[in-house]
């Protein structure tokens, strides 16, 4: 009886350490926390802003969608909620290589952003005004304000994915200074 205790005492030491060592060799081999080389630090930024991209193009549709309607309610919950996936933009470490890249996300993204709430405020402004005291030429003053705001938000994002296309097709064809080789 004693011996069947040693026996299984070995054999579960045995097990424990095997345990252990495949642990230890799956640690050294795939270490997540070990730094990402330039062009896997290129490409998780790119990951995050196309998906903050995609998450602000939907809530963009259904601004429009409110607009369309006149819901003013619906026009700022919307807006709303296209301001907090475009200041995500704010919220990303963006590699070296991509630094103007991002200060042109953000511009972009904090001009479309506030182009939403002024064209609020306006239709707002316009909504509130008693129905023959409506100024229509002054709501298409401040409408074409906004319109060159948010297209200077648009130019932004579009520079920036330019930059972008600039980097990788400097990637492909090489690149004197490094930076796109990184992408």
């Amino acid at each position: 009886m004693d011996m069947s205790i040693k026996r299984t005492a070995r054999a579960f030491l045995l097990v424990v350490a095997a345990c252990m060592l495949c642990v230890s060799l799956a640690a050294c081999g795939g270490d997540e926390n070990a730094p990402k080389t330039p062009a896997e630090q290129n490409r998780a930024y790119m990951a995050s802003v196309n998906s903050i991209g995609a998450e602000a193009s939907d809530a963009l549709a259904s601004f429009s969608d409110a607009v369309a309607a006149g819901d003013v309610a619906a026009m700022r919950q919307c807006a709303s909620d296209a301001a907090k996936k475009l200041e995500k933009f704010e919220q990303l470490s963006a590699p070296e290589a991509l630094a103007q890249v991002h200060e042109e996300y953000k511009a972009g993204a904090s001009d479309v952003s506030a182009a939403l709430s002024e064209y609020i405020e306006a239709y707002a402004s316009l909504q509130n005004q008693p129905e023959g005291a409506k100024d229509a030429s002054a709501f298409e003053e401040k409408v074409a304000a906004v319109q060159a705001r948010y297209d200077t938000g648009i130019k932004h994002l579009s520079d920036a994915d330019a930059m972008v296309a600039s980097l990788a097709s400097g990637e492909a064809g090489g690149s004197a200074d490094g930076a796109s080789a990184q992408q």
